[in-house]
């Protein structure tokens, strides 16, 4: 009960931005008394109960309004909305003007994860013009856990500008292999010119920001160097240099077997064949273009030929990505003792990661090392709850465990609501839902993580429910997931709309559980939420795409926003592409990157779901199918259904 009292606080409105709050009021002072009076626990509708699908989906949308955090006056609501206009012109403006933003820092009614986030952005902005004395002033009042990459990398760049010191970071940035931000980029350059990076790391940096495309950086750090390096003209090729310039006249060959364009419109493997036997290229040389060029056979799914270049590299230079495709090209040509040897040649923080975990037991299984092979299914199987950690439960013979081991404490929910953090990230979330403001309900995101991250598992669980029942979803799946040992399902795995849902995917012939799924990766149940590409509401739909399924389901005049609509959409064309596709994780697939690309993936003979899904190109939906799939297990099991992700995974038909 104690969890409830909080909604029975007055609720006061503001003037613009909270307009209906004010003329709603009194039935928002009903709403909280009548949920007070007859429990608190939201908002999912017994499955029971009848759905009539004529009936418009604003009678079963959500009421936020009754939920606003009871601010003790009028004027300090409006106050933080005022203040995220300020942020947000602090943000956007090109000529910043510093007096503004001190005096924006320094407000204690500024919401502290939104001065960290407009502190990096000045930080950067500093960096580029190297206004070292600002920039270290506001270097030091930035938190730790609030600085990245590129502000580190400016400090580093600031310490060479000052003091002519060269950090570690500058070197390790040197040997790295990784695409880097300009930031670090501009540090490894100073660092190279004071003379302190090794002449063999600076030339493999140049190869590598070619490697990435970065053809002007590549250009300006050989110029550093000493041997200046020419762009030719658009298709990228080098100017052939004499033997007055060696370490150019090998990244002008280089640039021809590893650019993106080398890589994907000349003959590279013909080339790099040609600069070995020739002696143009020595092993290190050779090494570094194999490794690249391996990524690049494995990403077009030529394993055969990733295998040749992988096994033709010195393995001490490979990168983490290039291991990872070195074993994934292994495993897709069901090459078991060899994935079984590559895996265990990774650097121990691959071998420890439960993805290699699972396939180097599978691989112990197939060559009839069942002790090793169990021990290793026990290290992934306790990884969390993640697709290897499922996979390799069942493959001990154990199934999903969905079951509640904590119910969030009320006296901690009336504690926790007391957190100025937690009030402003609620204000915040509640103003964006009354402007329909996407960047004020980013910012409520960042305000919430910013308020739970040093909170304990209880306080976790207690904040979780609080957002629940403000029905702020995407922030109360955030703090459920950041539990290890007190979990609670119904809060990992919410299923708000679910009369709907369950009426639209019976009526549909899809898993509701899959969609729910699908809904948890895709939006985090933001109504109304909006990707960069354009996609839209809580099964982020294309616009193309709903004009498509409007066609064939009959509706003329809609709002892709609509929830009910949404899920009509949705859980149709996921029903339409499994049809077309013959195979869940084939449409799991074509949802993010596209029926074709889907297809592209197959092989001409049947594939194991499972190496499918570890090899598709695409990292974003590689990663994408394995927390579809495995949120859809979660769900199945708190449905009540039986779960074995292992068959649901099965076999991918031959492709046409």
């Amino acid at each position: 009960m104690l969890q409830c009292l909080f909604y029975l606080h007055p609720l006061i409105g503001v003037d613009k931005g909270l307009r209906n709050v004010r003329t709603n009021l009194l039935f928002h002072l009903i709403s909280g008394l009548v949920l007070f009076l007859f429990g608190c626990t939201t908002s999912q509708p017994p499955v029971s109960e009848p759905f009539n699908s004529n009936q418009k989906s604003q009678s079963v949308s959500q009421n936020y309004t009754f939920k606003m955090p009871h601010y003790s006056n009028e004027w300090e609501v409006s106050a933080l909305a005022n203040n995220f206009q300020r942020y947000q012109q602090l943000l956007s403006s090109n000529n910043r003007n510093t007096d503004e933003l001190i005096a924006y820092l320094r407000d204690p009614e500024s919401p502290e994860a939104l001065k960290n986030n407009l502190r990096v952005q000045w930080l950067n902005a500093l960096g580029k013009i190297k206004d070292w004395d600002t920039f270290n002033q506001q270097y030091q009042l930035l938190p730790i856990e609030s600085r990245n990459q590129s502000t580190d990398c400016y400090h580093d760049l600031m310490v060479i500008s000052t003091i002519k010191t060269i950090s570690q970071q500058a070197q390790e940035l040197a040997r790295s292999t990784d695409n880097l931000p300009d930031a670090c980029n501009q540090l490894i350059k100073a660092a190279v010119y004071s003379g302190s990076v090794s002449s063999e790391d600076a030339w493999r940096r140049v190869w590598v920001l070619m490697s990435y495309n970065k053809l002007s950086e590549a250009q300006e750090l050989a110029n550093i160097l000493g041997e200046p390096l020419n762009l030719k003209n658009n298709k990228q090729e080098v100017i052939n240099i004499g033997e007055e310039y060696p370490n150019a006249a090998v990244a002008n060959l280089m640039s021809q077997i590893v650019t993106p364009y080398a890589r994907n419109k000349t003959n590279a493997d013909g080339k790099l064949s040609d600069a070995i036997f020739s002696g143009r290229l020595d092993n290190n040389q050779a090494s570094f273009a194999h490794g690249i060029l391996g990524m690049s056979k494995a990403k077009d799914l030529n394993m055969a030929e990733a295998l040749r270049h992988f096994q033709a590299a010195d393995e001490t230079i490979l990168t983490e990505d290039q291991w990872q495709w070195y074993a994934r090209a292994a495993l897709r040509l069901g090459q078991w003792a060899t994935l079984d040897g590559i895996i265990g040649r990774m650097p121990q923080k691959l071998q420890d990661n439960p993805t290699w975990q699972y396939w180097r037991a599978r691989a112990a299984d197939a060559q009839g090392m069942n002790d090793r092979a169990r021990e290793l299914y026990f290290a992934a199987s306790q990884s969390g709850r993640n697709f290897y950690a499922i996979l390799a439960t069942e493959a001990l013979g154990g199934t999903l465990n969905s079951q509640n081991n904590i119910e969030a404490d009320g006296d901690r929910i009336s504690k926790i609501l007391q957190d100025k953090n937690i009030e402003q990230a609620l204000v915040l979330f509640f103003l964006s839902l009354e402007d329909g403001n996407r960047s004020m309900r980013q910012a409520s995101n960042q305000q919430w993580r910013y308020a739970v991250k040093n909170f304990d598992e209880e306080d976790l669980i207690a904040s979780a429910k609080l957002a629940f029942d403000r029905q702020f979803y995407e922030m109360a799946i955030y703090s459920a997931d950041k539990t290890n040992n007190l979990l609670n399902f119904d809060l990992r795995y919410p299923t708000p709309f679910k009369q709907i849902m369950n009426y639209y995917a019976h009526e549909n012939g899809t898993d509701a559980n899959w969609a729910y799924g699908i809904i948890r990766q895709e939006s985090r149940f933001m109504l109304g939420a909006r990707s960069r590409s354009g996609a839209s509401g809580l099964m982020q739909i294309m616009p193309d795409t709903a004009r498509l399924i409007a066609k064939q389901i009959g509706i003329s005049d809609y709002n892709i926003n609509d929830m009910e609509t949404n899920i009509q959409m949705g859980t149709w064309y996921l029903s339409d592409l499994e049809r077309k596709l013959g195979h869940i994780v084939l449409a799991t697939a074509g949802y993010n990157a596209g029926p074709g690309r889907a297809r592209k993936w197959q092989t001409i003979t049947p594939l194991e779901g499972a190496i499918y899904a570890e090899t598709i190109p695409f990292d974003e939906t590689r990663d994408y199918v394995k927390k579809v799939m495995a949120n859809t297990s979660y769900y199945q099991a708190n449905s009540g259904s039986q779960v074995n992700l292992t068959q649901r995974l099965g076999t991918i038909p031959a492709g046409r």
